[in-house]
């Protein structure tokens, strides 16, 4: 069974790295983790490319808040 995190994020560079490492460590074999990010201008983008190989969809725009977000991550979970 696969199973979707959807990480939703606003200028989280200092947090983001631990964020992901944490869903990259668990062991179910089917994750797809999506990454929404609300344009950040922190850097937070550059430090999700990091981690390009583990996330399944990455966006970052503007959007209207945390609730907007975790709807275009359902939107993308497959």
């Amino acid at each position: 069974m696969k199973v979707t995190v959807i990480t939703v994020c606003f200028n989280a560079a200092a947090h983001i790295d631990e964020t992901i490492r944490s869903v990259v460590m668990q062991d179910h074999v089917d994750i797809e983790h999506i990454v929404i990010d609300g344009g950040s201008t922190d850097g937070t983008r550059e430090r999700v490319q990091r981690y390009a190989e583990c996330i399944a969809q990455f966006v970052s725009e503007k959007d209207d808040g945390v609730y907007d977000a975790m709807n275009k991550g359902l939107c993308l979970a497959t």
